[in-house]
Formats: structure tokens, C-alpha cells, sequence
């Protein structure tokens, strides 16, 4: 059975600048202490968010993600509006990387309405900190997030 709270997952690495919004925004979260939700840090480790996103009816993945868009651009879609696409030669920040944990999720099966809230980085290089323009954006993001979810 499939559980009614809604997984919000933060994927990313706080160690490449913008890459850890979705970890900054489950940190905010976490002090809102809401039992509708379920909170997971994914860090950098996709793999691990198959098996989350099997036991749980909704989930929204939070995540930096090239879209040719403005630093700082923020996007709700569906990882059918995404059409990413899986680069056999591309370098990923993550270990197992979320286009590929979205086409495994969908071989397997697994259930999930699944929105992503997608957020232009501004810089990936090594450090840590988000950039001004993508802080700048967290009031957006929370306020998608409560807008789908709670």
C-alpha cells in the first residue's frame, strides 16, 4: 500500500555551489516540522530515491537543473514535460543522476505522481554557498512547494 504523505526529496551537492539548493530548501523545511510531508535529503546518490519514490502516492523532487534558462529560473514539471534525456558521455554532480532515476522509476513501474521543481544554477563549481541570484529564489520555491503539496 502506498503511503498518503507526500515525499519531498532534495537532490544536489552543497559542496558545488548551487547544486545544493534542493538540500538547502529540505533544511528549511525540515524546521517546519509538517506531518503531511516526508522529508529526504537524497544528497548526490539518485539510486537511493528509487526505492522512496516506490512507497509513497505523490513526491516532489527539488533539484538545480540546466533548462537554457536564467540563472535563477525556477520550474515545475513532470518528468514527462522534462523530456531529459540520458548523455552516456556527460559528467553528472550526482552519482546516479535524476534522469536516469526517472526513466528506471518508469521501467519499473512505480507509481508516483512525480513533479520536479527545477531550479537554473548559476554556478556548479566547487564551494560551498549558494549564489545570491538562486537564494534569492527560495521564497519561490517554498511557495510552489506549499501550492502542490501542502
Amino acid at each position: 500500500m502506498l503511503e498518503s504523505k507526500v515525499l519531498i526529496v532534495g537532490v544536489g551537492n552543497p559542496y558545488r555551489h548551487d547544486d545544493g539548493i534542493g538540500i538547502e530548501i529540505i533544511k528549511i523545511l525540515q524546521q517546519e516540522n509538517n506531518p503531511q510531508v516526508i522529508l529526504f535529503d537524497a544528497g548526490t546518490d539518485g539510486f537511493s530515491l528509487l526505492d522512496k519514490l516506490a512507497l509513497y502516492k505523490r513526491a516532489i523532487i527539488i533539484d538545480a537543473v540546466y533548462m537554457g534558462e536564467k540563472p535563477g529560473e525556477v520550474r515545475l514539471f513532470t518528468p514527462k514535460e522534462a523530456r531529459l534525456k540520458i548523455k552516456s558521455d556527460a559528467l553528472s554532480t550526482h552519482g546516479f543522476g535524476l534522469a536516469e532515476v526517472l526513466k528506471l522509476a518508469e521501467e519499473l513501474g512505480i507509481e508516483a505522481e512525480i513533479k520536479i521543481i527545477g531550479i537554473e544554477p548559476e554556478s556548479i563549481d566547487f564551494g560551498e554557498g549558494l549564489s545570491e541570484v538562486v537564494k534569492n529564489q527560495i521564497p519561490e520555491v517554498l511557495d510552489l512547494v506549499g501550492k502542490e503539496f501542502m
